[in-house]
């Protein structure tokens, strides 16, 4: 999209000031990401936790384009 166009990554809400008159494509993706934890099989055997390592991974995504009309 355009430099004036912004996102907000909680909320999804457009928002911005176009400098012109005109159409304006604009594509946006959204991605849904999981926090992931290895844990000690052996420590989680007794009742206990213990995380080995973190990681994040995409469990999915969509891609939109539109057009808006500034007038």
């Amino acid at each position: 999209g355009p430099a004036w166009l912004k996102i907000d990554a909680a909320t999804g809400l457009l928002s911005g000031t176009p400098d012109a008159v005109g159409q304006v494509e604009v594509m946006v993706t959204a991605r849904i990401e999981r926090n992931v934890r290895t844990l000690d099989e052996k420590t989680l055997a007794w009742g206990n936790e213990k995380v080995l390592s973190t990681s994040t991974e995409q469990v999915g995504a969509a891609t939109q384009k539109f057009v808006i009309v500034l007038q």
